[in-house]
């Protein structure tokens, strides 16, 4: 479980491909390798991942076929960058939502808008994403919480208004027309969504 509160960017230093199996070695340092034990979950761009061997700087892990078919992380390569996320423990402040780190689907942006105090993105996703994105609701991006501002759903698409902050602190920043990200639609959402679409059905 985590909270979509980005602790912070990591460098992939190492992808090699082994039959199905992908792993990357990503450089950490601090808080994001603290008491890190192998079989501990990892957000790596929103993708929760397990560690299989750390080092005193790095952790490596090993990405499925299902994985690398369904998120970015197909084009993991060395030297590029990853938000970080350690899995909550018991008492940790919540300051996001609740993030599985089961990314649903990929989504592109497709529009970059600089505002005075941040900068609003486009993304433009699947047909079968767009029933469960809410104007006000939640949505992962990379790893990174965020509210959903405007839907489109003829239009398949929807934004989000990114603070100063969190451009600074996250790859978001770094993203621009064109580039993939990870998206995670808010578990909640997607319930409620499902028991309306149920309760119709038996009407």
């Amino acid at each position: 479980m985590f909270s979509g509160i980005v602790q912070g960017t990591a460098e992939i230093t190492s992808a090699t491909q082994r039959d199905d199996v992908l792993t990357i070695e990503v450089k950490l340092s601090g808080n994001l390798i603290k008491e890190l034990e192998i079989g501990a979950s990892v957000a790596v761009d929103g993708v929760c991942l397990t560690a299989v061997e750390i080092t005193e700087s790095t952790a490596k892990f090993d990405i499925i076929e299902e994985t690398i078919r369904c998120t970015t992380l197909d084009m993991a390569r060395k030297n590029t960058e990853a938000n970080i996320e350690r899995s909550l423990k018991f008492g940790d402040e919540i300051g996001g939502h609740n993030v599985s780190g089961h990314v649903t689907a990929t989504a592109t942006i497709s529009e970059v808008s600089e505002g005075v105090n941040g900068r609003t993105l486009l993304f433009t996703c699947g047909e079968n994403e767009t029933p469960y994105l809410m104007p006000k609701g939640f949505v992962a991006i990379d790893g990174i919480s965020l509210t959903v501002g405007e839907v489109n759903r003829g239009g398949n698409s929807f934004d989000v208004h990114l603070i100063p902050e969190t451009l600074a602190v996250t790859t978001i920043g770094k993203k621009g027309i064109g580039d993939q990200v990870n998206l995670e639609l808010d578990s909640t959402t997607v319930a409620a969504v499902e028991a309306a679409k149920q309760m119709l059905a038996n009407q």
